[in-house]
């Protein structure tokens, strides 16, 4: 955005502006991308209204029909994600478009294919209700329902383990609702960050044990050393992705062998085998196997994959540390 598009002047036709789309008006929705686009002031045009929170740029409302100054870059305040709001089925069309590309270009396998057609619709719901329902209660309520099906899977006994396999799928779905919700209301906070990532970890390793102690003997044993593993490559992740972003986005992680790799799309490229290979080790396609395993009544399989996954994920942090070591010296 240019200097002279610093400051935008949005109009609507009638009230169209006021339609909530995605649970926020169409104007403040605007108001918000324009500001992430890089505008530093908005004039509206419309009668005074009020915004469900505080919003990153002034906001100075003009009388409707008046003329924009000659250094505004004029905008629409009832046009969202292209389509302009003329009636309902324009609102509805608009707002499935905007959560359709709430998704991540970087997302695994599971979430592109299966995981979007069920967590969209129920962010599309969750996005109507009210405003205090933040994208940090979801990651709370998966969190419960996460920990349930690690209840479950201890009993080792047939019912309860599959449940819990389709319990712990649908807290992987939920992982992606608050993410969606939290783009699509505008809801970003480094807190959330670290709760939902946190939060994964907890769940999959808690659940590992819990299998593992359903299955008793030696499998006890393989579900705490793979959670123990896991538990220790998170952790230095964490601290690694603080101490050089200061944010708990984990995306931005890098192993020896990405120190290239500016951003995540870098990494995770499509073309790329090792992204497809790497697809085993994400969380939702892990999750979606171990639901599958716990259906079929195969929780061994869980452990298997669950060890697997913590042995390779360890290697590369003993690598990791080596070449940090040798940096040192």
């Amino acid at each position: 955005m240019s200097e002279r598009q610093r400051i935008v002047f949005l109009e609507s036709r009638a009230d169209q502006h006021l339609m909530r789309v995605g649970g926020l008006t169409a104007l403040e929705r605007r108001i918000r991308e324009l500001a992430k686009a890089g505008a530093a002031e908005a004039i509206v045009a419309a009668e005074r209204i009020g915004f469900s929170r505080a919003l990153p740029i002034p906001v100075r409302f003009v009388p409707p029909g008046s003329a924009a100054p000659v250094e505004a870059q004029r905008e629409r305040a009832d046009i969202v994600a292209g389509i302009e709001l003329a009636d309902e089925d324009a609102r509805r069309r608009a707002e499935w478009k905007l959560i359709r590309g709430m998704n991540k270009s970087y997302e695994g396998p599971v979430d592109a294919l299966v995981n979007w057609r069920f967590s969209m619709r129920i962010t599309r719901v969750l996005a109507q209700a009210s405003l205090a329902l933040t994208p940090n209660h979801i990651t709370v309520t998966a969190i419960a329902i996460g920990l349930c099906a690690a209840l479950l899977a201890s009993t080792g006994t047939y019912l309860p383990v599959a449940l819990a396999g389709v319990l712990l799928e649908f807290n992987s779905i939920l992982d992606s609702c608050d993410g969606e919700l939290a783009r699509l209301r505008f809801q970003f906070s480094t807190i959330g960050q670290w709760l939902d990532n946190v939060a994964d970890d907890i769940v999959d390793n808690v659940f590992l044990i819990a299998v593992g102690y359903g299955l008793g003997g030696p499998w006890l044993y393989a579900g705490i050393a793979a959670a123990c593993a896991r538990w220790l490559v998170a952790i230095f992740t964490y601290v690694d992705v603080y101490r050089k972003t200061g944010t708990g986005n984990v995306f931005a992680f890098r192993w020896w062998f990405e120190q290239d790799k500016q951003s995540a799309d870098e990494v995770y490229d499509p073309k790329s085998p090792l992204t497809w290979l790497r697809s085993l080790g994400r969380r939702d396609t892990y999750v979606f196997l171990w639901m599958i395993a716990a259906v079929v009544a195969v929780p061994h399989a869980i452990i298997v994959h669950g060890v697997a996954i913590a042995a390779v994920n360890f290697s590369l942090l003993v690598v990791q540390l080596t070449f940090h070591a040798g940096d040192e010296v």
